[in-house]
């Protein structure tokens, strides 16, 4: 049962992009016609593109012929095409023919050069792409592309997730308001880098191609890198961020302050979303890593608790077994001085400077776990450094989700 946020909102349509879906029956041809699988989002001008992909090294064949793409004409995007239900990966040498065509079919469908198209899939890996079933179906995503379809694409890139993942914001910089509208997936298989996602981000804010990817990578470290469910990274994860600003002939946005805000707003909430429906989930937990020498080792302490098991299973059972926790930090692999560690549950204190807390009684730690959501602190005493990370509890229904998976 997923911990729904306070608000889920559709996001807000974006000058120059239009989107569609359709239903294709990827994963299976009998689910044609009950469940959206296929997205396009389709570009009316030329954007300007950025990307950050898994560093999963058997990656799938979209990931390689994306980075290929954007690294050679990143100012020149028209399309996004992606799929659910099948990941097209682990196949062999079919898999880059297959995402070829897929590339070469929505294009054609949109009346776009082939060279304009970035792609995504996401589903199960190691099955016969279902290139028929989409090219027979690619019409009816044509058909519905409207500006107000965000909302159907969140729909159409779910596996495993039990509801669309969205959000959106809007910035003022200098009497002009900009737009930020975002989806994602993710439920299963999620680590960094980057956690097991897709997640397809527009704007209409003027920026060229290589600020917007400075932008992404260093927020993606702070959004989709700070995210665990499982300790497992995908083949296919992929982030897209394309701007139609230039292209509708808006002068350069040279105040990007505002943009990088609103832009982690995005990226931080989409990523949160997927933590709270990671499969089987019923705990959204934070840790708050201060006190640290440098960010990346307060995100790495924060990530070796989060994907611990024995921390996630005490999660699942309420147990405030403090003991798991100092465990996990003392695994991390970084400098830790024990002596210096304090731990906090919400606003009560467990440890202080290594040693048990005098005023911590077991119930109230237990009282703060019950919580289906709360946040764990630690600080190091080392720096001036933080991060968070964000995770869940780990349960059976976790191992049945993944045991039928492809059944």
């Amino acid at each position: 049962m997923p911990v729904m946020p306070q608000r889920l909102q559709a996001p807000l349509p974006v000058a120059g992009f239009r989107v569609g879906s359709a239903s294709c029956g990827v994963k299976s041809a009998d689910l044609k016609g009950k469940r959206q699988d296929l997205t396009l989002i389709l570009a009316d001008v030329p954007t300007q593109a950025a990307g950050v992909f898994t560093q999963n090294s058997f990656r799938a064949a979209c990931v390689d012929l994306a980075e290929k793409r954007l690294a050679e004409q990143a100012k020149d995007i028209r399309l996004i095409v992606a799929n659910a239900g099948n990941a097209n990966a682990g196949v062999g040498e079919m898999e880059r023919v297959w995402a070829q065509q897929l590339i070469d079919l929505s294009a054609e469908a949109v009346d776009v050069r082939s060279d304009q198209v970035l792609s995504a899939s996401t589903g199960v890996i190691g099955e016969p792409f279902p290139i028929k079933r989409i090219a027979d179906t690619m019409f009816e995503a044509v058909d519905s592309l409207a500006e107000d379809n965000w909302i159907q694409a969140a729909e159409a890139i779910r596996t495993t997730d039990t509801f669309a993942k969205c959000a959106s914001r809007q910035f003022e910089v200098q009497g002009k308001t900009y737009t930020i509208p975002g989806v994602s997936k993710g439920s299963g298989m999620i680590h960094p880098n980057m956690a097991t996602m897709l997640g397809f981000i527009a704007t209409d804010a003027p920026l060229a191609a290589d600020t917007l990817q400075v932008m992404l990578s260093k927020v993606a470290d702070r959004s989709f890198n700070s995210i665990s469910v499982d300790g497992d990274t995908s083949t296919n994860d992929t982030v897209y961020l394309l701007s139609s600003g230039l292209g509708l002939g808006l002068a350069v946005l040279e105040d990007t302050s505002s943009f990088e805000q609103a832009l982690e707003e995005v990226a931080i909430e989409l990523a949160q979303l997927i933590v709270r429906d990671g499969e089987g989930v019923t705990k959204f937990v934070s840790i708050q890593v201060t006190g640290a020498t440098s960010e990346a080792q307060a995100r790495q302490l924060g990530r070796t608790i989060a994907v611990s098991p024995l921390v996630k299973t005490a999660f699942a059972g309420s147990d405030a077994n403090w003991g798991r926790i100092l465990m996990a930090i003392g695994n991390s692999g970084l400098d830790i001085v024990p002596e210096k560690v304090s731990l906090k549950a919400d606003d009560v204190f467990i440890v202080e400077h290594g040693n048990l807390h005098p005023d911590y009684q077991d119930d109230l730690g237990m009282q703060v776990f019950a919580q289906d959501e709360f946040c764990l602190h630690v600080d190091l005493a080392l720096g001036e450094s933080q991060a968070t990370v964000w995770t869940g509890d780990l349960t059976h229904d976790y191992i049945t989700i993944n045991a039928e998976y492809r059944t």
